[in-house]
């Protein structure tokens, strides 16, 4: 069974991260610059190398957190606004990349959907990117946040003073 709860949470994960945000930044980002007769932000090969850089700098962000959740949680990064759809980490992980930032993997997403908005040189995906990062700042404060406290306690209130939320810049 937790097997298949796994596989379950990693296809729902999927559908939403990779397919169904994507796509809807696109969608409405596209909308917003044909209403508005937004024009492209910028083309030609700084356009591709900006693309190609915050895409891969994102996916190894994204990596990165993933393999530490795995290593040293013992468990996967599929839970959002509360609801567990695989088994969330066993153990407090502070080091790596979680040592830089709470949301490593949070940062490496905004990043390839960042990259996903320079690809089209697009003002109105940015403003969607907007949008949804305030959608992930509610699930990460109201329902992340609090979930983690419960579960490691004192541990994770000293861990939100040392380390910020979602930019690595560093220890407070």
């Amino acid at each position: 069974m937790r097997v298949v709860r796994i596989i379950f949470g990693y296809l729902v994960a999927a559908t939403v991260f990779a397919l169904a945000i994507p796509a809807g930044v696109i969608a409405l980002g596209r909308g917003v610059d044909a209403a508005f007769h937004l024009p492209r932000l910028i083309g030609g090969p700084i356009n591709d190398c900006v693309t190609v850089l915050l895409a891969a700098w994102g996916a190894w962000w994204m990596l990165w957190s993933y393999w530490f959740l795995v290593a040293r949680g013992r468990g996967h990064p599929a839970e959002a606004f509360g609801i567990e759809v695989s088994p969330v980490t066993q153990q407090l992980v502070t080091d790596g990349p979680y040592a830089h930032t709470r949301n490593p993997m949070v940062y490496g997403y905004f990043h390839v959907v960042l990259a996903i908005a320079a690809a089209y040189g697009s003002v109105g995906m940015v403003a969607a990117i907007a949008a949804l990062a305030v959608v992930g700042w509610v699930n990460l404060v109201f329902f992340e946040e609090p979930r983690l406290e419960r579960r490691f306690g004192e541990g994770y209130r000293e861990y939100k003073r040392r380390v910020p939320r979602f930019l690595p810049l560093g220890r407070r």
